[in-house]
């Protein structure tokens, strides 16, 4: 038998790093959003091993990927003698700040804890994920949330009805997670003014939030002129507002209808941008 899940992306809306702790992770506070840009999961049934494909050849298929590491994680937590095929549909570019990674490793645990009928609650789920990515767990819950700790607290908020729909763009050479937290501990920071009710209090007024916020675009745009020039595309072409999500370097703008954000569709894409017109989930 096979399983398969959409593995949708995220976006943040809002993203603030905190200084490195000791550790070595960083505390955060983030309000994230799941988009419907998805890739597809399949997930079959083995006696033993785990082998993963992707239709992507440029996407690791061996212990390197994360939904091979959290197939391996849910083996170990359960203690179960035994395996899975997995295949990824891969749509979400990869290192680009839209958890392409992470959204694929909720979705193995949430199909293996389907096909091998462990019963498992969303909060064991993300507690084997957390250890895997940042991002997992949210990943796994969706929605809109508050995330904090390194992203493994959630507080999911509950919001009227979404009428805004997102465009993003991609501006290729993808930025490494891990380097874009070097950078961004190298530079002062910027954060004071910026809370997140600056996202969520028009949101729950079913109103599109103007003031967003994210740390690391004062480390990567600096480097990313493409960004830059997205981000400029987008409101110079009816975005209501536009950020970079996670680390980067995809941007994403918010507009208020579908038909008002294909002007900067066009506009990215004769600029030889990839675009991905989606909306909140």
């Amino acid at each position: 038998m096979i399983l398969s899940l959409n593995a949708y992306a995220k976006i943040n809306l809002y993203l603030d790093v905190h200084e490195k702790r000791p550790d070595g992770y960083h505390d955060l506070v983030s309000v994230m959003q799941q988009v419907s840009l998805h890739d597809t999961i399949s997930v079959r049934r083995l006696d033993s091993g785990i082998t993963l494909t992707c239709t992507d050849s440029a996407i690791p298929t061996d212990e390197r990927n994360i939904a091979h590491k959290c197939a391996r994680a849910f083996f170990d937590y359960f203690r179960l003698n035994g395996g899975a095929e997995i295949h990824i549909e891969k749509k979400i570019p990869a290192a680009a700040g839209l958890a392409g990674g992470s959204t694929d490793g909720a979705a193995v645990l949430t199909l293996l804890n389907r096909l091998y009928g462990t019963g498992a609650d969303a909060e064991t789920l993300c507690e084997i994920g957390a250890k895997i990515g940042a991002d997992v767990p949210f990943c796994i819950m969706g929605g809109t949330c508050i995330c904090e700790g390194i992203g493994e607290i959630l507080t999911p908020v509950t919001l009227p009805k979404k009428n805004y729909r997102i465009l993003i763009a991609f501006p290729g050479n993808g930025v490494s997670t891990a380097e874009a937290f070097r950078a961004l501990d190298s530079t002062p920071s910027d954060s004071a003014g910026h809370i997140p009710d600056d996202v969520l209090i028009p949101l729950k007024s079913g109103e599109i939030p103007k003031k967003l916020y994210n740390s690391f675009e004062r480390a990567v745009l600096p480097v990313h002129p493409a960004a830059v020039r997205v981000k400029e595309i987008l409101l110079k072409n009816g975005a209501v507002t536009a950020m970079m999500s996670g680390s980067g370097p995809s941007v994403f703008g918010l507009f208020s209808s579908e038909e008002s954000l294909h002007p900067a569709e066009n506009a990215l894409m004769q600029a030889g941008f990839d675009v991905y017109p989606c909306e909140p989930v």
